[in-house]
């Protein structure tokens, strides 16, 4: 049998599966496979949960056709080039999955609005990412360069921002936030009284917490639902943060749509941990930006192995359809490689 392998790599989660006719019979997630979130091993994350993937195959599936890998990595037209470098050397290495009869390596902005489920595509999870595309296939992109760039009101920023405000509030250059107690929750038995002897104060808590062992980044971002969560309550300060999110998300969705010239009834998908979650506040602060607009969205599946599996299937069927995505390429493994497939896996492992 012969079947579709999908990954979506995104800041905080890597999901991978297997499918046919654009449907997921196989699943599993691991963390990170980006390099800015893992410190430079995003491509060993991938190999070992690719080989754990294949080893959990059902016993019929012998071989993969097309190979559809979005990755948050391939932010630039670089890293596109190097990460596809690295897959290569995976594939011939003998990592199973890979020696597919077409593998795709794309941006993880592109399935949603290539598969054709909607005009533009709204992600906000740990970062932000936003595409266009018409039916030409022409395209546009806005965000995406990482957080030290980009991903404004995304799960990372509204982190920042949540934590920021309540070192503010300890230091009175600030307005008191009830951000400061979920701060406390979040950071544990580490967080003390100000002031008491020998013991860290809350703002020291934080520092530690945020610039301790692993990435800043994920560690940031972890704190965005609760920033959601106290401007649900009615927090004043967290409700402004979520208003200038929600703002930053519209104006990456009208900059792509201006430049792909869509006019009338746009379709415009929302994706992403954060636009996704269940209270749903920066979702309906962000559809009241639209509305005024006219346009029209939806939610993309919460699972977006969805989105990729369709885009898997429509790739077998119209190879040509990402010619003028600028962060899709084709790499072509299969021209070099011999027909059987093994489970073994090395132990080593810009835009318009």
């Amino acid at each position: 049998m012969r079947c579709d392998l999908v990954v979506d790599g995104g800041g905080s989660t890597t999901r991978l599966g297997l499918a046919a006719e654009g449907r997921l019979f196989t699943r599993l997630e691991g963390p990170s496979c980006n390099v800015q979130s893992t410190g430079g091993r995003g491509l060993d994350v991938l190999a070992g949960l690719l080989e754990r993937l294949w080893r959990q195959r059902p016993a019929e599936v012998q071989r993969v056709g097309t190979a559809c890998l979005a990755l948050s990595n391939a932010s630039t037209r670089q890293a596109l080039q190097e990460t596809g470098a690295a897959l290569r050397a995976l594939a011939e290495r003998g990592l199973a999955p890979l020696r597919a009869e077409r593998l795709w390596l794309m941006n993880d902005i592109v399935p949603p609005v290539a598969a054709g489920a909607c005009d533009i595509v709204a992600i906000c999870g740990t970062g932000t990412g936003y595409a266009a595309m018409t039916p030409e296939g022409h395209w546009a992109r806005a965000s995406g360069m990482e957080y030290l760039l980009s991903d404004e009101g995304g799960g990372f920023d509204l982190g920042r921002r949540g934590l920021a405000a309540v070192v503010r509030m300890q230091d009175g250059r600030g307005p008191v936030t009830r951000l400061a107690e979920a701060a406390e929750a979040w950071v544990g038995e580490d967080a003390e009284a100000p002031g008491a002897s020998g013991k860290a104060t809350r703002a020291e808590a934080l520092c530690a917490r945020v610039h301790g062992e692993g990435s800043p980044k994920l560690t940031a971002a972890s704190f965005a639902p609760a920033v959601l969560a106290a401007a649900a309550q009615g927090d004043t300060v967290a409700r402004t943060l979520v208003a200038e999110a929600a703002r930053e998300l519209a104006a990456g969705i009208t900059a792509v749509a201006s430049r792909c010239h869509l006019t009338g009834p746009v379709r415009v998908g929302l994706g992403g941990s954060l636009l996704l979650a269940r209270e749903g506040l920066l979702r309906r602060e962000l559809s009241s930006h639209l509305s005024l607009l006219g346009w029209q969205w939806l939610e993309l599946p919460v699972d977006p192995l969805e989105g990729v599996a369709r885009l898997a299937q429509r790739l077998t069927r119209e190879p040509g359809r990402l010619a003028k995505v600028p962060l899709a390429l084709e790499l072509g493994v299969h021209e070099a490689l011999s027909p059987p497939l093994a489970a073994a896996v090395p132990e080593e492992t810009r835009e318009t």
